[in-house]
């Protein structure tokens, strides 16, 4: 059962990416612009109109768009995703390298998000409608509010400017990440906060709960068995879904910061008119966003096995009605 959800997974990720890829293919040329501009500089040197249309012929922008499209899917699917106009470098290599910043800085984030979210959320949900609890939606229902770049800006005059403690750009040692993953978290862990608080404050008030008690079980077993496990699933799916928004944050964050990761080359390739990058990229981070939501899926069926076999039990109940009909 886990191979099939595997493989039906992989089959979902082939279909959403050939559908992201045309959608970027077709933006990438209704954009006003072209890349034939930039690559020769025709807004301050005198090019001839046969290196124009030479280097055209040379990257294949003479061609109809349909013919181009059928080429570049063609390499795709050979993991090929063309050679950048700007460097003259493999598009691969440079996802290579700019690629890993990026996902550090998520996975990292996620993990913050889960140390900080799940905690305050369970103190906040064990003394409701006390000061505590007050006092961590007070602050939740700030920080959430605040976007990620905005806090940026400020933790970079707090932390850099003012107090010179962290760097305030570029990722010269490991403390040039600590503040864009602070300005990614903080935002994102308030959200998780309530909704852990939420989920739980539900489940204190369930007969389940009531029924643990009165057979004796102890508030640490109950926590975990009867709260803990059933809480945590929403926040997990929640999450999964919001990878594709975190790594959006990330293009905004690795800006303001200067980091070279997948965002900063995305927005430069952007403006350099460089389709293959951008392609590339885009396909990337829809690679990512499927793998994540995958990934907490499978963690999903780790967590709670009930969701396998039921998912099991509707398979054999629709088959079973599909035989009494015929």
């Amino acid at each position: 059962m886990l191979l099939k959800n595997i493989l039906s997974r992989v089959g979902q990720m082939i279909i959403v990416l050939f559908v992201l890829s045309t959608i970027t293919f077709i933006l990438m040329k209704l954009t006003p612009g072209d890349p034939v501009d930039k690559i020769l500089h025709l807004d301050v040197a005198n090019v001839s109109n046969d290196q124009i249309e030479s280097t055209k012929e040379r990257l294949g922008l003479n061609q109809p768009m349909i013919v181009q499209y059928i080429q570049w899917l063609g390499q795709i699917v050979q993991l090929n995703f063309g050679t950048s106009y700007q460097t003259g470098e493999p598009v691969m290599h440079e996802l290579m390298y700019y690629t890993p910043p990026t996902l550090f800085i998520a996975i990292m984030t996620i993990i913050v998000v889960f140390i900080v979210a799940v905690p305050l959320g369970i103190i906040a949900a064990r003394h409701y409608h006390t000061w505590i609890d007050t006092l961590i939606r007070t602050v939740t229902s700030f920080t959430v509010s605040i976007p990620s770049f905005f806090l940026g800006t400020i933790l970079i005059f707090i932390f850099a400017q003012k107090w010179n403690l962290l760097p305030s750009s570029g990722l010269d040692s490991m403390a040039g990440y600590i503040l864009p993953i602070a300005a990614l978290s903080i935002g994102m862990s308030a959200y998780y906060v309530r909704l852990m608080r939420s989920t739980l404050i539900e489940l204190y008030q369930s007969k389940e709960v009531e029924a643990a008690r009165l057979r004796g079980m102890s508030e640490r077993y109950i926590l975990w068995e009867d709260l803990f496990k059933p809480a945590i699933i929403p926040v997990i799916t929640v999450l999964g879904m919001s990878v594709g928004s975190l790594i959006g944050g990330t293009v905004v964050i690795e800006n303001l910061f200067g980091i070279p990761g997948i965002g900063h080359f995305l927005v430069d390739s952007i403006r350099a008119r460089d389709y293959p990058v951008v392609q590339g990229t885009v396909i990337m981070i829809g690679v990512m966003v499927v793998l994540a939501n995958t990934l907490s899926d499978l963690l999903l069926l780790w967590i709670d096995p009930k969701r396998r076999h039921m998912k099991h039990a509707k398979v054999h109940s629709k088959r079973r009605q599909d035989g009494e009909t015929s």
